[in-house]
């Protein structure tokens, strides 16, 4: 694993993951069964796009993506002292020193943890609460943050202002991990494929 140092949403860090597949896009590779997503070709055009013209398909901000960042901060901090950890803050994540893909965890634990958390809204928070919280959901990222990452562990929270935070911690799953590494390395293989067959050659 090699740590782009950078904040996550600053212009570096946009630049850093720029026509790369990341953790949280993994879903659009492949379902939690191990089967390609129907978003697959989607996600590969708009990658293909970023790497063509060299801009940012993901720079939109909005009220509740800038509120979620005010509350992961907050989440963060409740973490580390009901857990007795610290969180560490990274910026992008590569797998390796090809850089081709990675992961933008909120936060590594320690030598062997992650740390995701979500904000939520009260009444989809207290439903998790009171149900549970399906792994499904955020499957793929994290396992996704996983394989890249080499860690043993991930702690996914939902956060909510005001109320107890809930925590699911995932372990690794070494046989969807085994699909994941496959079918991303296909996806970057398509995805290179088609940069070089529609892109404007230079004479």
């Amino acid at each position: 694993m090699i740590i782009l140092d950078c904040e996550q949403g600053t212009p570096e860090w946009f630049d850093g993951k720029l026509g790369r597949p990341s953790a949280s896009g993994f879903k659009k590779i492949v379902t939690t069964k191990g089967d390609r997503s129907k978003t697959r070709n989607e996600y590969l055009y708009k990658l293909a796009g970023e790497m063509v013209t060299g801009e940012s398909a993901e720079s939109y901000s909005n009220g509740n993506m800038d509120r979620g960042v005010e509350r992961e901060i907050e989440s963060r901090q409740l973490y580390e002292i009901v857990n007795s950890v610290k969180v560490e803050q990274v910026g992008f994540c590569y797998f390796d020193e090809k850089k081709d893909f990675g992961c933008s965890p909120d936060g590594l634990v320690g030598t062997d943890g992650g740390f995701e958390t979500k904000d939520a809204a009260p009444h989809i928070h207290i439903d998790r609460l009171e149900n549970g919280w399906a792994q499904s959901q955020h499957f793929q990222q994290v396992q996704g943050c996983l394989y890249v990452t080499g860690r043993k562990w991930w702690d996914l929270v939902s956060y909510s202002r005001g109320f107890e935070p809930l925590t699911v911690r995932f372990e690794r799953d070494e046989d969807f991990i085994k699909i994941l590494a496959i079918e991303i390395r296909m996806f970057i293989n398509d995805l290179h494929a088609i940069v070089e067959k529609y892109s404007i050659k230079e004479k």
